[in-house]
């Protein structure tokens, strides 16, 4: 386990390594092995946070990847028929949802816990369990998926469907930022987690019964709009799905940054001051597009009728 004092004095480097972003490195062997041998022999926490600080320059290299793809695929289907892949997307949303419920039901022992004995600066001060046992497994996968969660991308382009710029963006930062936060994890990225897995067990759930055809009332999607901008105010980010969200993860933000910088108070906290100005940053324009896309979407001018109504009965198969 890292002391205070070694995530408090690491920094992952913020001028980039040309030379390793240009070299592809991935240990296959390990992540299987860190994933799959923990239900025998135990969730091993450095061997977990070492693989993920190794392999941060991958994830650079993946998000370049996705970033090109999306706009070359955008491009060569401009004049191309969509591709018919409901079936497909029905059943990734169903995975994303079931992942998405599980991760929800399995962080919220430590979650709630760490309020109810630490109370509230407890709960973005101290790691407790966070990183341990099956709360860490989850806070592990909850990682992974954040390049995993690409592929919603690669169904819209191919479905020829909008791209939206919060879409790409959100994705792009967020698995950064999961990478560049877990091997010097602060105590206040566990209301990220949290919150991100309970607004995209709703999310996931919503887009699958969408994707199934399944009528949903409007009010539904306007709420799961408004939680994602709810998760950024507290504190995250590690996720895509509401105001009310979003709003919570910068309440608790403000309060690291009144605590550390006005009080200074944190000198026993599990508090890694990079990771907290990146995902400050991050929350805070999170905030800003889901707001606008909240307003546009559902005030602004009577919001899109589309929100507006009860979701149209499923189509007819021809």
């Amino acid at each position: 386990v890292l002391s205070l004092k070694t995530i408090s004095t690491f920094r992952p480097a913020i001028m980039l390594d040309w030379d390793r972003l240009a070299t592809v490195k991935f240990n296959a062997s390990e992540l299987l092995s860190i994933t799959f041998g923990a239900a025998t022999n135990g969730y091993p926490e450095q061997r977990a946070r070492d693989w993920i600080a190794d392999h941060f320059y991958f994830c650079l290299q993946a998000n370049i990847a996705y970033f090109v793809l999306i706009f070359s695929i955008k491009f060569f289907m401009r004049n191309r028929e969509p591709f018919d892949l409901q079936r497909k997307l029905n059943i990734w949303n169903a995975i994303l949802a079931a992942f998405s419920i599980g991760g929800c039901l399995y962080t919220t022992p430590d979650f709630v816990g760490s309020l109810w004995n630490r109370g509230f600066r407890g709960s973005y001060c101290y790691n407790d369990g966070l990183m341990e046992g099956v709360n860490g497994w989850w806070v592990w996968l909850f990682v992974l998926s954040k390049l995993a969660e690409f592929t919603d991308t690669f169904f819209i382009v191919l479905r020829k469907k909008p791209l939206m710029f919060l879409h790409w963006y959100h994705h792009i930062l967020t698995s950064i930022f999961a990478f560049y936060t877990f091997p010097v994890m602060s105590a206040f990225v566990r209301w990220v987690i949290w919150l991100n897995l309970t607004v995209h067990s709703f999310m996931y759930s919503y887009y699958f019964l969408r994707s199934i055809r399944v009528p949903v009332p409007g009010f539904v999607a306007k709420f799961i709009t408004s939680s994602q901008i709810l998760q950024a105010r507290q504190l995250h980010i590690f996720s895509l799905s509401s105001p009310v969200g979003f709003v919570i993860s910068i309440v608790v933000l403000i309060a690291c940054l009144v605590e550390h910088y006005v009080f200074k108070s944190m000198g026993d906290c599990d508090f890694h001051i990079p990771s907290f100005w990146f995902t400050l940053i991050m929350d805070t324009t999170y905030l800003i597009l889901f707001t606008n896309f909240f307003l546009k979407s559902y005030v602004i001018k009577g919001g899109k009728d589309k929100y507006k109504k009860v979701a149209t009965e499923p189509k007819k198969e021809k």
